[in-house]
């Protein structure tokens, strides 16, 4: 067998013309232009000096070569060395000085740069309700909301491995951690960030006030009438809910908020008390209950034996225990229409269990959520109130796919360069969220920046020139050339924004 035959006869040179590499960029410069995005951002950084390359194009530039890829802001040079394709296009060290402006022009720059990425949203957004009906649900298990749009808030830490500014040690280790609200119907867009000192809390309040009404805000208008807000338990807190609970109590319109609760010897006291007929089972991410097949089960792996199946998640209100308690309503100083929940499950093998937790083998965890108990339907249960609390870790799948986009890594000791780049950064992940929704289909269309790096992003092609037109040619034998054609195409065809 010849494995090594495959180099038989071949020869390498540098003399290849109009060859493209990262091909598939096109589709978010474009996309960033359709939508008004460049041109807004352009606006936001106006300046009476005169300008080789503006600004608001350097930075639509930056944020596509991040969605890109780009780590570091040298990594820029993906776009400038292929000027046949993208023309001409800012240096490495332009790049460094418009985030250097951008960090100058403090908490106005970030206002309207902002400013620029909300109304670009809001024409995105509309060309989405119209490829596809409406503004995608929010899936809960098996079944899907519509009509809500669904904003979750989660912080994450981001290790520094040299000295930066206000990089502290924290409780993950050293560095910043920033606090982000993102969309879930939308597949995790980015519609709010901060960039935080390292030793930053979880549940700083202010922190997430200020996230919350920045997402709230980013949400164009005729979105935002139902909402449901969603936060974990660490980021949970007193002033959280009182604010959340004063924005569902605005007229004409509807919040829902999920917010993890604490287990206090409160709710471990109220849990003694529940009795076994009150628990409910939980489902899973297809709506089925959570069990397993019994030890002694029978030899039928499809049996409907009750005996034969152990269910390993269950789900109980706790609300009217802890509000008539025998030491009184202990929930007096919480909103009156906050409802709490607790769901056990069995733990996972070698997982770590409270002494609480141990004596019955248990694991708990509680939300609080104000859900009227009069609500109809399936929405109404609670395995589905559970269940829509529990995909509040969509959020950390975004932050994760956010931190191969640039959230993982800062470049700069200045905090104010690092902030303009996460601005960047967030400006990238959310032109790949519109990408998904307006121009691809199928698994692309649900694919990480990974994959869509290596199948679209990533894609050589050929550039011809011919009867006054740029042609770019995709290689006709790779497996996502049609897709790539029909996504220019789609972006082709949006109206421009004003």
């Amino acid at each position: 067998m010849q494995t090594t035959g495959w180099s038989r006869g071949l020869e390498v040179s540098g003399g290849g013309q109009g060859v493209v590499s990262h091909a598939g960029l096109v589709l978010l410069r474009h996309l960033a232009d359709k939508t008004g995005l460049t041109g807004g951002l352009s606006r936001a950084l106006a300046t009476p000096r005169f300008l080789v390359h503006d600004r608001g194009r350097v930075m639509a530039d930056l944020a596509c070569a991040v969605a890109d890829g780009a780590r570091v802001i040298s990594d820029f040079r993906v776009m400038r060395d292929q000027r046949e394709l993208f023309g001409l296009v800012a240096s490495v060290p332009t790049a460094w000085r418009t985030l250097a402006e951008i960090a100058r022009g403090g908490a106005r720059a970030d206002r309207r740069i902002t400013a620029a990425v909300n109304t670009a949203r809001r024409h995105a957004w509309a060309q989405v309700a119209a490829r596809h009906g409406a503004l995608p649900g929010v899936r809960l298990a098996d079944r899907t909301l519509d009509g809500v749009t669904c904003i979750r808030l989660d912080a994450t830490v981001t290790f520094a491995h040299s000295d930066k500014e206000l990089a502290e040690a924290n409780f993950k280790g050293y560095g910043h951690h920033p606090l982000i609200g993102v969309c879930d119907n939308t597949g995790g867009e980015p519609l709010a960030w901060m960039l935080r000192r390292g030793s930053a809390g979880s549940n700083t309040a202010a922190d997430h006030l200020a996230i919350t009404d920045a997402a709230i805000a980013a949400i164009p208008p005729q979105f935002r009438r139902k909402l449901m807000v969603t936060c974990d338990g660490a980021g949970a807190s007193h002033a959280l809910v009182k604010h959340l609970d004063t924005l569902a109590a605005r007229r004409g319109y509807e919040l829902t908020y999920s917010v993890g609760w604490a287990l206090t010897e409160r709710e471990k006291a109220a849990l003694r008390l529940v009795p076994e007929q009150a628990w409910q089972a939980a489902i899973d991410g297809r709506g089925e209950v959570r069990e397993r097949r019994a030890d002694e089960a029978c030899a039928d792996a499809g049996c409907a034996h009750r005996a034969c199946w152990i269910e390993e998640a269950h789900v109980t209100e706790l609300t009217g225990l802890l509000r008539h308690s025998a030491g009184g309503d202990q929930l007096r100083a919480w909103p009156a229409a906050m409802r709490v929940f607790a769901r056990r499950e069995r733990p996972h093998p070698g997982a770590q269990l409270t002494l609480f937790e141990a004596g019955d083998g248990w694991r708990y965890s509680l939300w609080a959520t104000n859900r009227p108990a009069s609500t109809k339907g399936w929405l109404g249960q609670a395995a589905y109130i559970d269940a829509a609390h529990r995909v509040q870790a969509r959020v950390e799948d975004a932050i994760r796919t956010g931190k191969d986009a640039g959230l993982g890594h800062f470049p700069s000791f200045d905090f104010g360069i690092n902030v303009a780049w996460l601005t960047a950064a967030m400006t990238g992940q959310i032109l790949l969220a519109w990408l998904k929704l307006l121009a691809l289909d199928g698994d692309l269309a649900k694919a990480e920046p990974k994959t869509l790096r290596y199948r679209v992003l990533h894609s050589a092609a050929r550039l011809v020139r011919g009867g006054r037109k740029r042609r770019l040619k995709i290689q006709a034998t790779w497996p996502w050339a049609e897709a790539i054609t029909a996504a220019w195409q789609r972006i082709d065809a949006l109206p421009q924004a004003p």
